[in-house]
């Protein structure tokens, strides 16, 4: 499936306004159907979400955006902060007139954009999935000093092509991301007052957001369900979609009381 002749442009404002390409499809009169928006991780794109979209867009909408920065979206000189991602995420809404409550996916840095947007706002948001990310994550120590160094941004941009080259960022965005966001993010006091049901996805050899991580994630969510994926590591439902798409079949049949720990083997 082709996803490109199904983008739309959403123009939003911020420290710098920016149009951003968003994924929107979905069965005939989609907008009277329940709707899946994903919001993928740092450095990542809406492509990413292409089994999920393929996997649900004859039964839901289905809207993935690539965030400021990313992707096919503009990537101006602004700030990168989760609250301009927040008010980004927000204004597609509003824009694309998005039916609520609607289900909300999340891959990695995605979830701090998913969990503070659910936490404030918790009535527009039916189920919550939760793929490789924790109120906190891992960030190797070699990029933890690279991206704090004062180089010029050729030279970023030339290790990124090195270190990340399937990245879909540009080196001046990844750093501003990191350092803004990433390092600072701390969601623990987030989770427990998280009323939205919740699956948690963790990758079996996840270096980012370790099995740990995923199960203390779990622990701290109210009402939560944990799968974690063997032999996947940070991009699980892209590594093993087949099972995560079963995961998120299941999540969404289930009565929103359930609370259950799921092992798959």
């Amino acid at each position: 499936m082709d996803l490109d002749q199904y983008r739309t442009i959403v123009t939003v404002t911020g420290t710098t306004p920016a149009q951003l390409s968003v994924i929107d499809i979905g069965p005939t009169a989609a907008s009277r159907q329940d709707a899946i928006v994903c919001v993928h991780g740092a450095a990542g794109c809406a492509e990413q979400w292409r089994y999920q979209v393929q996997h649900f867009c004859p039964r839901y909408r289905v809207i993935a955006p690539d965030l400021r920065g990313h992707g096919q979206s503009e990537a101006p000189d602004s700030a990168y902060s989760l609250e301009e991602f927040v008010s980004d995420f927000r204004q597609i809404l509003a824009v694309l007139e998005v039916p609520e409550p609607f289900i909300l996916l999340a891959h990695s840095f995605g979830g701090a954009v998913a969990l503070t947007f659910a936490a404030t706002e918790p009535q527009r948001v039916r189920k919550l999935v939760l793929l490789a990310t924790a109120p906190e994550m891992y960030i190797a120590p070699l990029y933890r000093v690279l991206i704090k160094l004062p180089l010029p941004l050729s030279v970023l941009e030339w290790l990124r092509s090195i270190l990340s080259p399937r990245s879909c960022a540009p080196a001046f965005v990844i750093q501003r991301v990191l350092i803004g966001t990433i390092l600072r993010w701390k969601g623990y006091d987030l989770l427990p007052t998280l009323a939205t049901p919740t699956l948690v996805i963790g990758g079996q050899w996840d270096m980012v957001v370790p099995m740990i991580l995923a199960r203390k994630t779990f622990t701290l969510l109210p009402h939560a369900q944990l799968a974690i994926v063997p032999s996947t590591r940070h991009m699980p439902h892209l590594e093993r979609p087949d099972v995560v798409n079963r995961l998120l079949d299941r999540f969404l049949g289930v009565p929103a009381s359930w609370r259950d720990v799921l092992e798959y083997e």
